[in-house]
Formats: structure tokens, sequence, C-alpha cells
């Protein structure tokens, strides 16, 4: 696995519309950090390259804009470790969540990846499913489980391998980030200023909270 360089510091934000930058602007004049792709489990170092599985969100580099700039950088979304990786001439580079970029945006996709510090566990980068007063946030989260050792030599043991969860899905007002419940009916309380249009909307429409296009259609709903 290639070596990851982890950036302390970033010289510049680059935030104005249409400005053109690349890889290399956002690595120059960088001071950095080498670390290694590997997990300690306690007992030993284990290379990503020995595990089932990816720690990404994708399974190589995509383009993707960087915040509103007109530019495209290759980058690739760590879910396990929650942190954006940028490649740049064969070698890889971690941004620091306290000095990146607010957004990116994948080409192919037109996902957005952004920064938000909620004050909790899930602090950190978040996929906007849709922007306005109430903000529809998608969290992707990787685990890690460690190898389970055969127990006897009928039963096989169980590798060591990295697994996407189930999503969790947010919803984020001007005063502050709530977890989307599992169960519609807790939905109107949770925004008693929209109390009445949500009853209607769960009585003419089955929808799933765990599903990104019914979300969407509660996106339309609250910011009207």
């Amino acid at each position: 696995m290639k070596s990851i360089f982890s950036l302390a510091f970033l010289s510049v934000m680059l935030f104005a519309e249409a400005q053109q930058i690349s890889v290399s602007d956002v690595a120059r004049n960088i001071k950095f950090n080498k670390t290694i792709n590997e997990i300690n489990n306690g007992k030993q170092k284990i290379s990503y390259s020995d595990i089932q599985g990816v720690p990404y969100y994708t399974k190589g580099f995509v383009n993707a804009r960087v915040g509103d700039t007109s530019s495209w950088v290759p980058i690739r979304y760590n879910s396990f470790l929650d942190t954006i990786e940028i490649l740049d001439k064969l070698e890889v580079y971690e941004i620091p969540k306290e000095q990146s970029y607010p957004k990116f945006t994948l080409e192919k996709t037109n996902e957005k990846l952004v920064l938000l510090n909620t004050g909790d566990q899930y602090a950190g980068y978040f996929f906007e499913l849709s922007d306005g007063k109430y903000r529809i946030l998608r969290k992707v989260i990787t685990k890690f489980y460690d190898a389970v050792p055969a127990p006897n030599s009928l039963i096989s043991g169980t590798p060591a391998r990295f697994e996407m969860e189930r999503p969790i899905y947010f919803i984020k007002t001007e005063n502050g980030i709530v977890r989307v419940p599992k169960n519609v009916k807790e939905l109107p309380a949770m925004f008693p200023e929209k109390k009445d249009e949500l009853n209607n909307f769960i009585k003419s429409n089955k929808i799933k909270l765990n599903s990104d296009e019914d979300l969407l259609k509660l996106s339309v709903l609250l910011n009207q």
C-alpha cells in the first residue's frame, strides 16, 4: 500500500468562485508527517492490504471539485478514518479536518461531501443530500472487525475485514442537527413548526427514512 502523508498545515484556503487550483497548490509549502496504511488492533499492526474489504467509499481516487472552485482534484474518502485523501504524483496526502476545505463535489455522481462539527462522535464528513434551511445529511461509516481465530479444526476462523455499515441520516437546521428517527411518526414532534405539514405528508406518502429518494421528498416539504 502507498504511504499516506498527513498534512500538518494548510498555508492557503482557496474558496473563490472559479478560482483555479491544483493538487500541487494544496501540497505546496506544507509540512507533513509520514504515516502508514495500517491498523493497530492492540496486539499487532495490520496493513490494509492484509484486511478483507476496503476502508474507502470508492474503489479508487475520483475527481472532485474543491469547495466552490472550478478545479478538479483526485480524492478518495476514507470512511473508516473519516478523512479525505488527495493523490499527487503517486503520493497520498491526508487533509486535516480542522483545516480542510469545507466541501468536495464528486464529479461522476455529483455527491457532495461536507465538513460539519456536530459536537458529537459523528462530527466530520457527511454527504449532503439536499441544502436549504433543512439540510438532509448522510453519514457513511466503515468499521474494522478483527480476525477471529478458528475455535477448532472443524470450524474455520474469520479474517480481519472492513465492512461498511448502514448509513445514518441527519437533518441540519439553524438550531442544530438531529438524527433521523427510524419511526416516521416521530418526525412531527421533532419539528413542531412543521407539525401539520408533516402529519399530512405522512398520511399521504409511504416513505422510508433510510431511503435517499424518500428523504429528498421530505426535504422538499420541510424547505417549503
